[in-house]
């Protein structure tokens, strides 16, 4: 009878999913590199990619592409929709209503295979878009990143 072979739990998975679980901020590795580089000064950016390559594997986190070349991670795995800022670039979960199911027979025909979807909306978050304010950028939900100086240290 064989057994199953499970991935080993190491201390960096445990500490890279705590860094991300619960963050709407969508980080990028980079982001969660120099978060987890506090708790485990030692861990290269290469575990961190591929500890979070592993977590997309395991249905754990979603990997997204926003029209940029940078990959961003989101721990809400549940069907929703995201609002780009086109001034400050911070991205937000929202939730948009639909009126009709989406149609997707077209492409199928069309011999793609089709294994989700996501709407993402571009325009002015609510902190850009205040009348009157100085434009800003918005707080960030994760730990904040250290100053060069420090990353080098």
């Amino acid at each position: 009878m064989e057994r199953a072979i499970r991935p080993r739990t190491t201390p960096q998975l445990t500490v890279i999913s705590t860094a991300i679980q619960g963050d709407h901020s969508h980080p990028s590795a980079e982001d969660i590199y120099l978060r987890v580089r506090k708790v485990l000064p030692r861990i290269s950016l290469g575990t961190v990619y591929r500890t979070l390559q592993r977590l997309v594997r395991e249905g754990t986190i979603q990997m997204l592409f926003f029209g940029e070349r940078t990959a961003r991670y989101d721990p809400t795995l549940e069907e929703h929709d995201h609002f780009i800022c086109q001034q400050c670039g911070r991205v937000e979960d929202v939730r948009v209503e639909r009126e009709q199911q989406m149609d997707f027979a077209s492409l199928v025909r069309a011999g793609f295979t089709i294994a989700a979807h996501s709407l993402a909306i571009r325009g002015v978050c609510q902190l850009c878009g205040r009348p009157g304010e100085p434009r800003r950028r918005p707080r960030r939900t994760g730990p904040p990143v250290p100053t060069k100086r420090e990353r080098t240290h």
